[in-house]
């Protein structure tokens, strides 16, 4: 992505393009939240209290928390991570469908920030399920293969958060540089006419692929917390 604002402060080189789409949407989801959170109506909620609260419920489903159920504090620690990391996701695609704008995603040091996020999250978790056992995972199978098989374990843990943010960087970059050719062709006499049904038909499916993007960030993200949970568990047979 060209970043057409460059900032630099303690001897580093900021790109001021993100930083600005980041704040619009942190602050979008900031202003969401308390609209959502005024006035609140727990017999019959409605507006924007609703769709909080039924996404809230969806990611409650999705990490296994029964309904109606209170959660221990790492399930619920979970789910309020995942809740606004995928709102923030979800928005930030959003973004960059908007003339003008750009997905703060269509960086991969914002994707990079964030999948650093899950695995600090992915080894805070581990540990506080499993204790000092939560290493075993790093010598499976155990023994004097396991040590040896450790490094190649290790990287496998470290290339989580690479290919997180890879994979969401590439659909959101390439999103949004086909929505930049198509606008490049607007001014052409011969592409005017039928401008309507690419755009249309684009915008539509970068909707989708924005959606499903942060859908499966928060399934990765998932899975990744439940294996490092699970992790004394499956070695053990």
């Amino acid at each position: 992505m060209t970043c057409e604002s460059v900032w630099h402060a303690f001897g580093l080189t900021m790109c001021g393009t993100t930083i600005y789409a980041t704040w619009i949407v942190m602050a979008a989801l900031l202003v969401l939240g308390l609209i959502a959170a005024h006035a609140p109506s727990v017999s019959a909620p409605a507006g924007l209290q609703n769709i909080f609260e039924w996404f809230l419920g969806f990611v409650a489903y999705f990490i296994g928390i029964p309904d109606g159920e209170r959660p221990n504090w790492r399930l619920q620690l979970l789910l309020e991570f995942l809740t606004t990391l995928v709102l923030f996701i979800l928005l930030s695609n959003m973004l960059g469908l908007l003339p003008g704008l750009r997905s703060p995603t269509n960086t991969l040091n914002t994707n990079l920030a964030l999948a650093t996020l899950v695995f600090l999250l992915i080894q805070f978790l581990g540990f506080a399920e499993k204790g000092g056992s939560y290493v075993k995972r790093f010598t499976h199978p155990g023994g004097l293969l396991g040590y040896i098989m450790s490094p190649i374990t290790l990287i496998e843990e470290l290339a989580k958060p690479i290919t997180l943010s890879m994979r969401l960087f590439g659909n959101i970059f390439a999103g949004e540089l086909i929505i930049a050719t198509l606008l490049q062709l607007l001014p052409l006499r011969w592409y005017y006419p039928f401008a309507l049904i690419p755009h249309v038909g684009w915008l539509l499916f970068s909707i989708f692929v924005g959606c499903i993007q942060a859908f499966i960030f928060m399934v990765l993200s998932r899975a990744y917390v439940g294996q490092a949970m699970a992790a004394e568990e499956e070695h053990g047979h």
